[in-house]
């Protein structure tokens, strides 16, 4: 069988993902919707957001002072005085709803040991203006069959971030390869969760796909193969709010050669216009 050919199997999966991914960013919580990440230091105001903010008594996340009138919902409960929003990777992560589409939750802690609460709006502009995620039709010979190859220790490198700033250290758990047109790929990953985090650009990255690059998620199986399908691969979410700040691809994932599988960019109905 020619291992090139869609299979009628594979493009209804490929349907499913992309019909997944699109309401993913739509979500009440989807990257559309995100219009507000504040770092709190102190005591402090957040711009159209109501209650006083500070950093919780316990380090673990921030603490809220508002009155009923207000309207804060944490944690089902409505404020009244004060409460502790927990952070989003603590056991216990706190939600906060404001009104009808704006809810709320805080991430943290960053390198300076601050949390944020990020707002999203389920009728923000960017969510009234999505058109669609633009992509490539799916391709079976970008179904790629590599190996993943752990190193005791990590492998250390370094990566910039979308809103600038000062180089970031990252350590991938081991290499990523693959053979494209006769020749060995080697690519690094973060991890995320049980999963890894490939961040890659390649010879259509600012011209075709997004100019940041582009996001590919794998999972290595125990014997060491990986499969990358490229057809998988998505904008960052920064791509579709600018509150967001994306990790940029490293210096060994930075691919000569065109990926035209996977999302291209997202489309605005005002840019359309």
């Amino acid at each position: 069988m020619d291992e090139t050919a869609t299979t009628p199997e594979a493009a209804e999966q490929h349907a499913a993902f992309r019909r997944k991914r699109d309401a993913s960013v739509r979500g009440a919580q989807g990257a559309l919707a995100l219009v507000t990440t504040a770092w709190v230091e102190g005591e402090t105001e957040i711009e159209d957001v109501p209650g006083i903010w500070s950093p919780s008594p316990t380090n673990d996340g921030l603490q809220v002072a508002a009155t009923a009138d207000d309207g804060i919902v944490v944690d089902g409960q409505e404020v009244d005085g004060t409460a502790i929003v927990y952070g989003h990777d603590s056991m216990t992560p706190s939600q906060v709803r404001f009104d009808e589409s704006r809810t709320a939750f805080v991430i943290g802690p960053d390198f300076h040991g601050r949390y944020a609460l990020r707002v999203w709006d389920a009728e923000s502009q960017a969510n009234q203006d999505f058109v669609r995620l633009d992509a490539y039709d799916f391709d079976p010979a970008w179904v790629k069959h590599g190996t993943f190859e752990a190193v005791e220790g990590g492998v250390g490198f370094e990566y910039g971030k979308s809103q600038g700033g000062s180089l970031r250290q990252g350590v991938s758990p081991g290499r990523i390869r693959f053979e494209h047109e006769g020749e060995q790929v080697e690519l690094l990953a973060l991890p995320d969760g049980d999963s890894l985090q490939i961040v890659f650009a390649d010879a259509t990255t600012g011209d075709e796909t997004y100019d940041v690059g582009r996001f590919l998620f794998v999972k290595p199986r125990h014997d060491g193969t990986v499969e990358l399908d490229f057809n998988r691969a998505v904008v960052p979410p920064c791509a579709m709010s600018d509150q967001y700040n994306c990790p940029l691809p490293p210096a060994g994932n930075r691919l000569a050669f065109p990926i035209r599988a996977g999302e291209r960019r997202p489309v605005f109905a005002r840019a359309e216009g």
